[in-house]
């Protein structure tokens, strides 16, 4: 029995290990090519590679285990090895335990992979693609002349670009605004903040053009432009390990900002000013107050939901198990869509039905596991099949 434990154990090792080299073959592209469309050049969206990974492995580690198993038992039937097995009056239910050690195995290294693609790999992905944005602008415009924003929100052009990266006769327009800025040259600087990135131009010798005539700007004057849209992404979390660190802070910021409101009540009081206390004044501050819930909300949800993703790698193998070695057919693949369509259509909606109940205050964190609930019960019953 433990040749066969090992035979079992390794030979659905090595259709999974397959089944994720190939996965991650196929996502790759589909994760660089949305940086491209925002107008990071492929050479920088390059550099961000190893920081996608994590995420890249979250996303296939759960489907890597369903195929991996639906694929083995599958062939494990249709060579009648479960036949021989009861012939040799071995219980066909030993067989899925090694199965169900290693996808233990994968699911808390896919727990810690969730974690680290919500925190590290964010935040380092965004530093990556900051530190590589200011050369990138220069390169363009040396050789195009021109610089713009995703839909032309503002254009920089230039005569031409130094050595030292110092811009000559640079112009810049802003659509919206219908604004020129004309400069003898310019600098740029770009901020590396990962919450509000901008590019600042520093502009000398300058004159504006405006609906509202021509005027002559101060010998420097900063221009301070957005790079959001390049560098649009999920919210950055604190690591799972942080998480009552992260509470705690906001809820000090939270009191300090009831500490704030109450004093500036009292003083509107104090001085007469009823405006202050007018119902649109209160409705800013109690918009405020909802965006600290929200902030709440999400950081409970975290650790219940990078437990719940990574575990659904162990929950995928504990359906497809059972169901590969019931299925009537004797057929691979067909095994595997039976098996996925279902938890297509079921786990998936439930899943995003509870991270977003959770999100707003709904439901509870832990409903995050209502998906896996459901698998195992419908695992439960292709055990029993068997």
């Amino acid at each position: 029995m433990k040749i066969f434990t090992r035979y079992v154990f390794f030979k659905t090792l090595g259709w999974f290990l397959f089944t994720l080299g190939c996965s991650i073959c196929v996502l790759t592209p589909f994760l660089i090519l949305p940086l491209t469309f925002k107008g990071v050049p492929l050479t920088l969206a390059l550099q961000v590679l190893p920081y996608l990974l994590p995420n890249i492995l979250a996303i296939t580690l759960p489907i890597s285990s369903l195929f991996a198993t639906t694929q083995f038992f599958s062939k494990m039937r249709a060579n009648n090895e479960i036949i021989a097995l009861k012939a040799m009056g071995i219980p066909p239910r030993r067989i899925l335990y090694p199965v169900f050690a290693l996808m233990i195995g994968v699911s808390f290294m896919s727990v810690w992979l969730n974690d680290l693609s919500t925190s590290w790999s964010r935040t380092q992905m965004k530093k990556t693609l900051l530190e590589g944005f200011e050369s990138t602008i220069l390169s363009q415009l040396r050789k195009e002349k021109r610089f713009s924003a995703p839909n032309d929100k503002y254009v920089v052009d230039v005569s031409a670009v130094d050595a030292d990266g110092t811009l000559i006769n640079p112009v810049f327009s802003c659509k919206k605004e219908e604004l020129s800025v004309s400069a003898e040259r310019a600098k740029i600087d770009v901020r590396y903040d990962l919450t509000e990135p901008v590019i600042a131009l520093n502009l000398y010798n300058t004159e504006a053009n405006a609906p509202s005539g021509m005027a002559t700007l101060p010998r420097e004057y900063p221009v301070e432009l957005p790079i959001d849209e390049f560098f649009k992404s999920a919210r950055i979390d604190p690591p799972a390990a942080k998480i009552n660190d992260a509470l705690d802070a906001l809820d000090r910021e939270r009191l300090q900002y009831h500490r704030e409101l109450a004093a500036q009540a009292c003083f509107s009081l104090l001085a007469g000013n009823v405006l202050e206390t007018s119902k649109n004044q209160w409705a800013v501050r109690a918009a405020r107050e909802n965006t600290f819930k929200r902030k709440q909300d999400g950081l409970r949800l975290l650790v219940p939901r990078v437990w719940a993703s990574g575990f659904s790698c162990f929950f995928f193998a504990w359906v497809g198990a059972p169901f590969a070695i019931n299925y009537s057919k004797s057929e691979k693949i067909p095994a595997f869509f039976a098996c996925f369509l279902p938890i297509l259509l079921v786990y998936y909606p439930l899943f995003e039905f509870a991270l977003e109940g959770a999100k707003n205050g709904a439901v509870p964190p832990i409903a995050i596991w209502l998906g896996n609930l459901v698998l195992g019960f419908w695992g439960v019953a292709c055990l029993r099949k068997i």
